[in-house]
């Protein structure tokens, strides 16, 4: 009869985990089953439980000192990933509202799409050491883990998660702003040291939990807003023994459950881990890493509010030169069509005047209308101090836009001529004049 290598409990045969401890027995890891549908209840207690290792270990420095670069493809395929997901994430919102659950391939799928995103954002963060590859199903070997609880979904949460995520949202722009001067004090003293300082290292842990939870919420994959935990579960434990000897695995299970254990919350705890070397899930940090995080908050939400009001110079001169090139070339494209449309329009005679007008306005529509969406979807580019003065050329576009469909659409020759003749050079004559306005204040 076997028994547990670690409390030394007797074992079924098949048995995967420890009735009492929750260690996993030796051999039996395996693709982990989607967790059974909750019949009776809501899950308002669901979680979604991520394993980390919360101690810094030693990495490479050439690794560290190249991680930007050796990241890029990973980041490739979440974009890939991250685009697949969005579709299933809106065909999951359309079966929990209707069933109040999230079909089980779509749950699996979407967990699978977290765990790829988890492994290379702690690759990014310096938390994990070895390059993660793509890893959409769960191995012995993760440096990273994800079990979330398949639960029903109420379907009015469902039904205004798109409302209930934004103060979440906020949080997590706040702490990613913030986090941004911790990651290059983290790449610094990791290419100086070979490793993370314990306390910024179990900080930059917090904000992957967090960002994954949210993740997690937004793709309807749990009904718990990912505030919990926000800190830490609790205040990390000594690392030594009573006889000051350190922590053995067996100590650290004692340290996580201090009395009788839970054999459920034990188990959900350790099968969570998909190494032989139990990665926590009931994360216990240091007071340093949660005065840290309040730090990384305060500091992401004053970039946050403040961002808009100070520029960098350096980044102003860019937006200058990128938005200046767009708004330059959309007023050359409008001129040019411009021309051919009036010399159209001029040779159209007699008795087909109103269908050469009409063709005309037809070739000339499509191109207008380019360069007016083009303008709206490159706004991103333009720095504030001159955003109200390229809207108003792009405002004259879309009146010079709707004239050309107007003149395309009409049944009167009258009408359509007097569109051809006054209104189009009016407005024609604006656009150069707002044109010539955005230029000039984009080039200050």
């Amino acid at each position: 009869m076997p028994y547990c290598t670690n409390c030394g409990t007797e074992e079924q045969d098949g048995q995967q985990f420890c009735g009492v401890c929750g260690t996993r027995k030796p051999g039996s890891f395996g693709a982990m089953p989607m967790p059974s549908m909750s019949s009776a209840t809501f899950g308002s207690d669901a979680e979604v439980r991520v394993g980390i290792s919360l101690g810094s270990t030693h990495q490479s420095r050439w690794s560290i000192l190249f991680r930007a670069i050796l990241v890029v493809p990973l980041y490739l395929v979440v974009l890939g990933v991250g685009f697949a997901s969005f579709f299933v994430t809106i065909a999951a919102w359309f079966c929990a509202l209707f069933t109040g659950r999230v079909p089980d391939s779509q749950q699996r799928f979407l967990t699978n799409a977290l765990r790829v995103y988890g492994n290379v954002l702690a690759y990014w963060y310096l938390l994990s050491r070895r390059w993660p590859g793509i890893t959409f199903n769960a191995k012995p070997d993760d440096q990273v883990s994800i079990d979330i609880d398949h639960v029903r979904l109420r379907r009015w949460s469902v039904f205004f998660r798109f409302v209930l995520v934004v103060p979440a949202t906020i949080v997590s722009n706040a702490v990613y702003l913030g986090s941004i001067p911790l990651l290059l004090v983290a790449w610094v003293w990791g290419v100086v040291a070979g490793q993370e300082s314990r306390p910024i290292h179990q900080t930059l842990a917090l904000i992957l939990r967090y960002q994954l939870r949210l993740q997690a919420y937004w793709s309807l994959l749990t009904p718990t807003q990912p505030f919990r935990g926000f800190l830490g579960d609790g205040d990390e434990p000594s690392s030594k023994t009573s006889g000051g000897g350190v922590a053995t695995p067996s100590s650290t299970i004692n340290a996580t459950f201090p009395s009788r254990v839970d054999p459920i919350e034990a188990q959900r705890s350790l099968t969570s881990t998909a190494t032989m070397t139990t990665l926590s899930t009931r994360w216990f940090v240091t007071k340093a890493a949660k005065v840290l995080m309040v730090l990384v908050l305060v500091a992401g939400a004053l970039l946050y509010f403040l961002m808009p009001t100070f520029e960098s110079p350096l980044i102003v001169r860019m937006q200058d030169f990128v938005s200046r090139g767009v708004v330059t070339t959309s007023h050359t494209v409008t001129l040019n069509v411009m021309r051919r449309f009036e010399t159209s329009t001029g040779g159209c005679r007699g008795t087909y005047m109103l269908e050469c007008q009409q063709r005309a306005a037809t070739l000339a529509y499509p191109r207008l209308s380019e360069q007016s969406t083009l303008l709206l979807s490159n706004n991103i580019f333009v720095p504030s101090n001159a955003l109200t003065f390229v809207k108003k050329y792009e405002l004259a576009l879309g009146t010079l836009e709707f004239e050309l469909l107007t003149v395309q659409s009409s049944s009167s020759i009258a009408s359509q001529s007097r569109v051809v003749k006054f209104d189009v050079p009016a407005t024609l004559s604006q656009v150069n004049r707002d044109f010539n306005v955005a230029e000039a204040r984009l080039g200050a």
